[in-house]
């Protein structure tokens, strides 16, 4: 018989769930105001013994690295892509070396969570190997939301370990001189694109140690050349740290650089066969790629490659017509908000002045004017909506928050209106009642909860498909669990770089427990492994 199962799968994050929202913003601005002021970097620096480069060179024959980012999110696909990283497949090898880059963890760290949705898979995905990979990780803006503390538990205390792997940084970057004079380096920015002091140093130092002819692979927690390109401003406040890593730091090129953050995967090369890569990946929900258009970079990069394709993103950002069902406890707010829009603005009103929708939009309005109480209401509802807005484009910001506002407060009106005119019409009760305002104030709530969800994703969806914003919040709303991938990488024994991109298309559903209690697929729709893009580099001469 087997044995009861060892894990307790999580669930994928719901974004927009009410307590996940208060929460991650409260961690956010905690991080954002006290984080920038204790920088826990500096502490590492200060309380770690010296940390060196981290040697591999003494490997016989290729090398293989693996390098997955943005995991730790539902178990489903974090641990679909551990157990397939585990072993050969496509040709290739599991690594030597295991690299995660960046937000290892969702919605917020915590000891947990960690232990939960991100050790805990791969403990059981690496379980069945007698020879584990050597594990390293940079954080990304989740890993920060706690000011570092629970990252540096869990990956810089070489003494502990993660998932029965061995790890051997004791700060929150690192360097890694791997065969045939490759080196990879870890970088770690905050969460403004920030260098501490002690990082430059540490990485000048090992700048010193490379020959004229290093080849470098850069892991860095955020796409700047993405972010640069479509956010305006973007570029002026973050001072393209990484061409200042690179030209004052390094001061050489870097062949390949490769980061998570955005949750797919996308290549941009330049004739000079340097090579930019996005492979977010790993676990949590998918961001488009159909929208914004980022095809054509600075600096001579094009795209080489786009996963999933443009067509399936476009496909999938219509599920946010689904957004009461796929999000059913963040309905609560709009119901909320228009259960109260109608008690304020019913208060103020008489049966005549409802006696048709045209004349109890007028006599709203009215009221909305003369009454400071519902005026301020009123503009609150807007100003909340408007704050929500893309924030990347001031226009958009308030011509589509206002307009997002005022759609939400013409449906309570109207639902409003429809539960007045039933609850009197249809019930034969009599308005203004305790009994008819209790009726007409529940059916408001309840229709507010799927009309104001409606709303929510028809907005979305019109936001990302026509104009490019909201990628995130158009798709975290969709918690997608399938399109999930990672990057394998080979140097060879003639030093020639060669990178996979295996990706999963459908994840697995249901899992079920072997004879020795782990976690095997009983998913007949899930998808094996395939290979979306392979390249090679050849090393400097």
């Amino acid at each position: 018989m087997a044995e009861p199962y060892r894990w307790r799968p999580a669930r994928m994050t719901g974004w927009f769930d009410p307590g996940v929202m208060s929460q991650s913003a409260a961690m956010l601005l905690t991080a954002n105001i006290f984080g920038r002021h204790s920088d826990t970097r500096l502490i590492e620096a200060l309380g770690s013994q010296p940390q060196g480069v981290f040697d591999y060179t003494e490997q016989a024959g290729d090398f293989w690295i693996d390098y997955v980012a943005d995991l730790g999110d539902g178990w489903n696909p974090t641990y679909a892509v551990a157990n397939a990283m585990s072993g050969d497949m496509q040709d290739t090898k599991p690594g030597r070396i295991v690299v995660m880059g960046g937000d290892q963890v969702y919605p917020y760290p915590s000891r947990n969570a960690y232990a939960r949705r991100t050790e805990s898979p791969y403990t059981e995905a690496f379980a069945p190997n007698t020879s584990k990979p050597d594990v390293f990780a940079i954080p990304g803006n989740h890993d920060w939301f706690d000011s570092l503390i629970a990252f540096s538990r869990l990956f810089c205390r070489p003494e502990r370990g993660f998932a029965g792997c061995t790890t051997r940084q004791t700060r929150s970057y690192f360097a890694l001189r791997l065969p045939h004079d490759w080196w990879l380096l870890g970088i770690d920015l905050q969460l403004g694109a920030d260098f501490d002091e002690p990082q430059v140093q540490y990485f000048q130092g090992v700048a010193e140690q490379m020959t004229a002819n290093s080849n470098v692979i850069l892991c860095v927690p955020e796409p700047q050349w993405i972010y640069e390109c479509i956010y305006p401003g973007y570029e002026a406040y973050n001072l393209r740290t990484l061409e200042y890593f690179r030209t004052e730091v390094i001061k050489r090129p870097v062949a390949v650089t490769v980061t998570g953050d955005l949750h797919f995967y996308r290549r941009h090369s330049n004739d000079a066969g340097e090579h930019k890569i996005i492979a977010g990946g790993g676990g949590a929900f998918l961001h488009p790629t159909h929208r914004p258009d980022v095809t054509e970079l600075q600096d001579g990069f094009r795209e080489q490659a786009c996963y999933p394709t443009r067509a399936a993103s476009a496909g999938l950002a219509w599920r946010n017509l689904l957004f009461p069902f796929l999000n059913p406890k963040a309905c609560g707010l709009p119901a909320l908000i228009y259960a109260l829009s109608a008690w304020f603005a019913s208060s103020r009103l008489n049966l005549a002045d409802l006696d048709t929708f045209p004349h109890a939009i007028s006599s709203a309005l009215r009221v909305a004017i003369r009454e400071p109480f519902c005026g301020l209401w009123l503009l609150l509802v807007i100003a909340a909506l408007v704050f929500f807005t893309d924030t990347h484009s001031k226009v958009y910001r308030v011509v589509g928050g206002g307009l997002h506002a005022m759609a939400h407060l013409f449906a309570a009106l109207a639902l409003a209106w429809l539960a007045m005119h039933f609850t009197i019409s249809v019930l034969g009760m009599n308005y203004a009642e305790p009994l008819q305002l209790l009726l007409a104030g529940a059916l408001t709530f309840i229709g507010g909860a799927f009309v104001g969800g409606l709303l929510i994703g028809v907005y979305l969806l019109a936001s990302i498909s026509l104009f490019g914003r909201h990628n995130n919040e158009a798709f975290s709303s969709l918690r997608v669990q399938d399109y999930k991938h990672w990057l394998r990488m080979r140097i060879d024994q003639a030093g020639v770089l060669t990178v996979w991109s295996l990706a999963l298309d459908r994840v697995p559903r249901r899992w079920r427990a072997d004879g020795k209690g782990r976690p095997t697929a009983d998913d007949p729709r899930a998808t094996a492994p395939r290979v979306v893009d392979r390249f090679s580099v050849l090393p400097r001469i």
